[in-house]
């Protein structure tokens, strides 16, 4: 998978209930979407790229300065990617039965 976070507010900021993330996927192509659900409200801010996402039965283009939310526990991150590359925040609640976010920043782990 060729991506890369960022993050930008998270735990080591004195962030507790909110995080954010900046992403980068240089090559669309090589990425594949996963679905997957929690607890956590997120949305994604665009600012560069655009894509298709699909999530509790509607489909949602976006596109640079547009936002998609995700509610809490509808599966969601079927994307269809529209451009080449795509350069977006990731805004979302932090809530103790979640995983951590796919950045690892959002909470304190143990060895942080």
């Amino acid at each position: 998978m060729n991506l890369d976070y960022q993050s930008l507010l998270g735990w080591r900021d004195g962030a507790r209930k909110l995080h954010i993330h900046l992403t980068e996927i240089p090559d669309t192509s090589a990425h594949q979407s996963y679905e997957h659900e929690h607890a956590a409200e997120e949305a994604f801010y665009l600012l560069k790229g655009e894509a298709e996402y699909t999530f509790g039965g509607k489909t949602v283009k976006a596109g640079p300065g547009e936002v998609v939310f995700m509610p809490s526990g509808v599966r969601h991150a079927r994307i269809r990617y529209l451009t080449p590359s795509m350069r977006y925040l990731t805004i979302r609640t932090v809530e103790p039965e979640d995983e951590p976010c796919c950045c690892g920043q959002d909470r304190q782990l143990s060895g942080n």
